[in-house]
């Protein structure tokens, strides 16, 4: 495997020192590696557009290359800025892509990753951004990022680097102390229990969807009521709104920091639509769960004000047990938020759905029919 130190040098040799993104498990320890030693600057992107254009304003700054990483489900965010702004027929802006490879065909990976491996590939000889695939070792690795930084340096457009899992050695990840006791699988347990039979519930993709999934196992209840967002990361907003302007169900949108962040822009459309019986539950560990626990933006938000200067009709921070344990969720101010802080901590054994997600949508329909 190759050493994070290693490709980190690699990269420093080349004068690649800037790098912006959003995280995938693939990169977890190389941006452990480079956020625990300070090896390279780096900013923290909400979204893979945003990082393009972040990277975009470095280039213009400094003359010099930036990296932008991603999970290739990101380079779906990424192809509008690839394609108007990146792109050799507009602003000729060179970017090194760092672009892991999720559902690569023939591995087992989970579904929502399946389409999108199948056509990363194709996807880059569309937009007519050269790639190459990231060796296990030093010397192909340093001859590869060498053809990468000679293409960039000539052209002044896009290359990309696609790195498959188990490319990059592992790295002892540090624990992060934190100030609130609630884990997010206690937080959905007892937001579980004040549910009815009747409330609809929507979460948000990574470990909230497989916690609440489990749990619901666990109690032997049916997942009819749940619809689980496997993939799809900052949607599941958009999707409960759709939902809630529909139905004359309760909605309960169960949801992340980082998914929120992806696409805040959607927290005004449903300010200004103002949906009946929607209640908006942000379980906010400051961190990407899912990807390895790297730290996202969340820590310096005012939700409360936020969600209100939205249009939010009411908004409540949770800081522990207790009071989310005398919290009532019937009220009548919708739309409304409710943000649980809490910590960092996750089972090692915490499973999938187990579910396909056709049977999650039909299920679901099904219950909203009813």
């Amino acid at each position: 495997m190759l050493k994070n130190k290693q490709l980190v040098e690699l990269f420093q040799k080349k004068d690649l020192n800037f790098i912006t993104g959003v995280p995938c498990s693939i990169f977890k320890y190389f941006l452990a590696y480079i956020n625990e030693n300070n090896k390279m600057d780096h900013v923290s992107a909400t979204s893979e557009g945003e990082a393009c254009a972040i990277a975009t304003g470095y280039y213009l700054s400094t003359n010099r290359i930036p990296i932008v990483y991603m999970q290739n489900s990101g380079l779906g965010n990424s192809i509008n800025p690839l394609t108007s702004l990146l792109n050799k027929e507009v602003y000729n802006i060179p970017a090194l892509l760092l672009i892991s490879w999720r559902g690569e065909p023939g591995k087992k990976d989970e579904p929502e990753h399946t389409k999108m491996g199948c056509i990363t590939l194709k996807l880059l000889k569309i937009l007519n951004i050269p790639y190459a695939i990231l060796p296990s070792n030093k010397i192909g690795s340093a001859k590869i990022i060498k053809e990468a930084e000679q293409y960039l340096k000539k052209n002044k457009s896009p290359y990309a680097i696609i790195v498959k899992k188990k490319v990059i050695e592992s790295y002892e990840l540090k624990k992060k102390k934190s100030i609130y006791s609630l884990t997010s699988e206690e937080a959905i347990r007892i937001i579980v229990d004040k549910l009815g039979n009747n409330d609809v519930v929507i979460s948000t993709t990574g470990k909230i969807s497989r916690e609440l999934f489990e749990y619901r196992k666990n109690k032997k209840q049916n997942h009819k009521t749940d619809f689980y967002v496997v993939g799809s990361m900052g949607c599941s907003s958009g999707l409960s709104l759709g939902v809630a302007l529909n139905s004359r169900k309760n909605v309960f949108l169960i949801d992340g920091d980082g998914s929120i962040l992806m696409k805040m822009g959607t927290l005004a459309t449903i300010g200004k639509y103002k949906p009946k019986r929607f209640t908006h539950i942000i379980i906010d560990n400051s961190v990407y769960g899912s990807t390895g626990g790297q730290p996202s933006s969340s820590s310096i938000v005012d939700w409360e004000k936020l969600f209100l200067s939205f249009g939010y009709k009411e908004s409540i921070v949770i800081i522990d047990k207790k009071q989310l344990i005398n919290l009532s969720l019937r009220n009548d101010s919708s739309p409304s938020a409710i943000i649980i802080k809490v910590n960092q901590e996750y089972r090692e054994d915490l499973g999938r759905p187990t579910l396909t997600p056709i049977q999650i949508k039909e299920n679901f329909m099904k219950f909203l029919k009813n």
